[in-house]
Order: C-alpha cells, then sequence, then structure tokens
C-alpha cells in the first residue's frame, strides 16, 4: 500500500506526544536529529538493496502527493506512477496535463537536492534560486515547454505563451478567492519584502539560528508576502526543505490530513508554524525508522 493512503504509516505522532511531558524546543531538536540520524544510518545500510530504492520512491511519491493535497489537489496512485514512472504505467491522453504537473513538481524536488548538494549548510537562499523553483513548478522552462509540446502534440500559441509569462511574474492583485486565509501582502509591498527576505537568511542572526527553526522562519516568511498568484505554498515549502537536505535532513512532509491546522498556523506566530513543520518531521522520520527497523526482525526471522 502506498506510503500516502496508509493510516498506520502516517498517523499523527503529534497527538500521541500531546499526551506526555511538554518537551522544550531544544529537546525536540535532540529527538528529531537522534532519528533523523537512525534513518540516514538504515539508508546506508540498505542502500544497495531494493527495499531502500522501494522506500525512496514511496516517500518521493508521498511527498508529491501531500505537498499538492496542501493545495488542494489531489493526484490518484495511476496518475502519480504514470509521471513519475512511465516505465510501469503508461498514461491516457486525458492524463496529460495532471503527468505534466506532477513532472513539474518532482522536478523542483530534483532542483534543491542539487541545490543543497552543492552549497555550504548557511548559503544565502537566492531570488534567482526562488524564481527558478517557481519557473521549474510552472513548466516555464525550456525542457519543460518541449516535453509538453511532444506530449501534447503540439506548439502553443502566441496567447498562450504570453499568459504563462504573466504568470511566471510576482503577484500583481489581491485574490479574491484563495486556499489560504492569514493576511498577505499588498502587490506594492512583494518586491521589496521578497528582498528582505533573501538578505535576512543571508544575516549572522539568521545563521544562528537551528536549521529547523530557519526553515521554519523562512516558510512563515514567505507565506506572509505570498509573491506569486500561483504556487506561493509549494515554492515556500521547497525554501523549508532546501535549508533542511542541506542540514543533512530528510525534506518534511506535511500531511494533508493536518491541512487545516497548516493555513491556520500562518495567521500566528513563527513559532506555532515551527511546531507543525517538527511535528511533521518526526511523524515522517518515526514512519522511516519503523520501515527499517521491520524488515531488520523479518530478516532475523527468516535467518534464525
Amino acid at each position: 500500500m502506498p506510503l500516502y493512503r496508509s493510516a498506520a504509516r502516517y498517523g499523527h505522532s503529534w497527538v500521541a506526544r500531546r499526551k506526555k511531558e511538554p518537551q522544550s524546543v531544544k529537546e525536540r531538536y535532540q529527538d528529531i536529529d537522534e532519528k533523523n540520524e537512525a534513518l540516514r544510518d538504515y539508508l546506508e545500510i540498505f542502500k544497495d538493496k531494493q527495499q531502500a530504492r522501494d522506500f525512496l520512491e514511496q516517500f518521493e511519491m508521498s511527498w508529491i502527493y501531500h505537498d499538492a493535497a496542501l493545495e488542494g489537489v489531489v493526484y490518484t496512485h495511476q496518475e502519480l506512477r504514470a509521471a513519475l514512472y512511465p516505465q510501469r504505467a503508461s498514461a491516457e491522453a486525458s492524463m496529460i496535463p495532471v503527468v505534466l504537473e506532477i513532472r513539474n513538481h518532482k522536478a523542483v524536488c530534483d532542483f534543491i537536492r542539487e541545490e543543497a548538494a552543492g552549497a555550504k549548510k548557511q548559503a544565502q537562499i537566492t531570488l534567482t534560486t526562488i524564481k527558478r523553483m517557481h519557473d521549474l513548478f510552472l513548466g516555464n522552462t525550456p525542457e519543460a515547454l518541449a516535453e509538453r509540446a511532444r506530449m501534447e502534440r503540439r506548439e502553443r500559441t502566441e496567447k498562450e505563451l504570453a499568459k504563462e509569462r504573466e504568470r511566471s511574474g510576482l503577484r500583481k492583485d489581491m485574490p479574491l478567492h484563495r486556499t489560504y486565509f492569514h493576511d498577505i501582502h499588498q502587490p506594492a509591498k512583494i518586491q521589496p519584502a521578497m528582498e528582505k527576505l533573501v538578505d535576512y537568511t543571508a544575516s549572522a542572526e539568521f545563521r544562528e539560528f537551528h536549521p529547523i527553526k530557519q526553515a521554519a522562519t523562512v516558510q512563515h516568511m514567505f507565506l506572509q508576502i505570498f509573491p506569486f498568484t500561483e504556487h506561493s505554498g509549494k515554492v515556500g515549502r521547497m525554501c523549508s526543505n532546501l535549508i533542511l537536505l542541506r542540514n543533512n535532513y530528510m525534506p518534511a512532509v506535511i500531511h494533508s490530513i493536518d491541512r487545516q491546522r497548516y493555513y491556520e498556523c500562518f495567521r500566528g506566530p513563527a513559532a506555532q508554524f515551527r511546531t507543525v513543520l517538527m511535528d511533521a518531521m518526526e511523524n515522517s522520520l518515526d514512519n522511516g525508522v519503523k520501515y527499517f527497523r521491520d524488515l531488520g526482525r523479518k530478516y532475523k526471522a527468516i535467518n534464525n
């Protein structure tokens, strides 16, 4: 059963936590660090085995599934498989727009992994990086446009291209209907606020933060600005995950069941969102460690 459909794999670990004695933020950081290290160790041990490849494939599908579902877009297992593993599942003509959308999402996941691997832990998040992520989500790259033309068997009209260029810029209005309901910046304030945000990621104060606090702070600030008409939420989460990946954490997958809680936290301070982020990280890590521990038990049972 896919990870994103299994209640057992993606249950609410934060509910159980609240029944225990409350932990300090520092203690939670330490817990997450230990669990992250344990999962990384398991991935290293099993790196040449099919089980590790299966886990990482399911993790990727789960990441994309929940990230899109937070925005109200729910992909089917068939759509995800056709987009991510075309050699295993074919895409019907009616699925082409969704398949391209999923592949754009996967391109952003790959991009932030490459960025994380090639940069220092404390590297500034730049406007160029943010713009690149947004363009990848939109499919506004030569590679994505060529793939779209190949699958749709037609070139884009000039009118369509003009509309897509407009979508790629900063938000120019206040949307009347939107998924998020916290207060966002007026269009005239977006550019200076974005410059302030990226400058802050290079500041001494920001660099003193624990990586999880950095990830939470950036996403909270980014979502207050809400710079794009489309994909602001996704780009904000990718900024957080870029920071986490640079610091050798697994990406944070916020479960779609927590969608309402996720939206609500942007009405409050960054610390409120940090709790949501830590809950998501810990839940994913617990499930990952359990997956490999169960594998270990199976091997022992077979060999005894």
